[in-house]
């Protein structure tokens, strides 16, 4: 499985927009199964990666879920970095131009394409 830098980025907004800690099973209502099991699997993986927290439990069908999902700092962090739909699309191009990058160069690059995008627009240096 390749990791879906797109997918993490639609989660961690999701997360976001809700007014109380969703549960994995109320994020992920709206897809079918397929799509279901792979954002159970990335906001796992999301857990263990640091860019969120959360309630942890598996019911006996031995599905991972999660009882209450929030950001964390690093989460808050990365998600700053990938929000603009300007910036985000210059960074997912770049990781794509380059074949794929870790977590943390990913958020890297967004905050070098956001200070750019900050010069082109404001014309300030940052």
């Amino acid at each position: 499985m390749k990791r879906d830098l797109s997918l993490i980025r639609e989660l961690l907004l999701s997360i976001e927009d809700t007014k109380e800690p969703p549960g994995s099973s109320a994020l992920c209502a709206d897809k079918d199964d397929t799509e279901k099991s792979l954002a159970l699997e990335y906001l796992r993986l999301m857990e263990k990666a640091g860019l969120v927290s959360c309630i942890a439990s598996t019911p006996i069908s031995g599905s991972w879920r999660c009882a209450e999902l929030k950001l964390t700092w690093e989460g808050h962090d990365y998600l700053d970095a990938v929000r603009d739909p300007e910036v985000w699309k210059r960074t997912k191009d770049g990781a794509g131009a380059v074949g794929g990058l870790a977590l943390g160069a990913v958020k890297d690059m967004a905050t070098a394409y956001a200070k750019h995008v900050v010069k082109e627009k404001l014309g300030l240096d940052l």
